[in-house]
């Protein structure tokens, strides 16, 4: 019996090793290209058909740069991987197959790897988290990802800045736990907090005008709940407020894998756009 209790540890180290070495292989953060008038047609589609929406998005990311992709186009794109698979419920391995099938080679790793990408960095978009405010709140804002910023350092701007008045509450997106909370001198009164659902993505929220009770490092939150306040405070020491009009900065991080310390930022603007309709 010596030899099965060998054979099973042996299995066991295996699985460990390959448990261990998938949770550190990296994942290349992609940038947000979906257009924001196609995302919820992605996401409607991929959840009808059973399709995931990253392998669809992909695909015409990968063949077209989305031109000329509208509603009809994502459906026949269906319709081709149903066919491909040989059934109207294709598994995982067979999406991956029938897209091997259809567009062989080079440009078949393209799309199951940016379709591996984008289900990693943008996992929140395609399910039921929040828009940071509540409805009525007056608030307004642009894709100001990329603009450039002087103080502090010729920089680009990470996040997506939600104009509204000071005081409005604003909520957490999703469940979380608070791994950091204080001043920073470029954004002020800060909390950043990891997804508990998607660990490998943390939100950060800036510029408050002051924190919800109870809401501590350390401290977990649900979705929806709320966690601060909009204010205008940074740009200075510590306490420094007015240096430009109220408003929430929304960052959105993604770990390159589960054990990464190295975090990159994404553009928040499609993933807002998406929860607003939703609210």
């Amino acid at each position: 019996m010596k030899w099965f209790f060998r054979v099973l540890l042996l299995v066991a180290l295996a699985a460990g090793a390959l448990l261990i070495y998938h949770q550190t292989r990296a994942i290349p953060i992609p940038e947000m290209k979906v257009p924001e008038k196609l995302a919820p047609e992605y996401l409607e589609i991929g959840k009808s058909s059973g399709i995931p929406w990253p392998y669809l998005a992909a695909w015409d990311e990968v063949e077209t740069d989305y031109q000329g992709v509208n509603r009809d186009t994502i459906r026949e794109r269906v319709k081709k991987i149903r066919r491909a698979a040989g059934t109207d419920r294709p598994g995982e391995h067979q999406i991956r197959e029938a897209i091997r099938k259809e567009m062989p080679g080079k440009k078949a790793d393209q799309i199951l790897e940016l379709a591996k990408s984008y289900a990693w960095a943008a996992a929140p978009l395609g399910e039921p988290y929040l828009f940071p405010f509540a409805e009525d709140s007056g608030v307004t804002y642009g894709d100001t990802w990329g603009a450039s910023r002087t103080y502090g350092g010729e920089r680009t701007h990470e996040g997506t800045d939600l104009m509204a008045k000071k005081g409005t509450p604003i909520r957490s997106v999703g469940n979380g736990r608070v791994i950091s909370k204080g001043w920073n001198r470029l954004g002020g009164w800060r909390l950043t907090i990891l997804d508990t659902d998607h660990p490998q993505i943390s939100f950060y929220y800036a510029h408050l005008s002051r924190y919800a009770d109870g809401i501590e490092t350390g401290s977990k939150v649900k979705k929806g709940q709320v966690i601060g306040y909009v204010g205008d405070s940074g740009y200075g020491p510590e306490g420094t407020t007015g240096q430009f009009a109220p408003h929430l900065h929304l960052g959105i991080y993604v770990r390159e894998s589960t054990f990464s310390p190295n975090r990159e930022t994404i553009n928040p603007y499609l993933f807002l756009k998406v929860w607003e309709k939703k609210k």
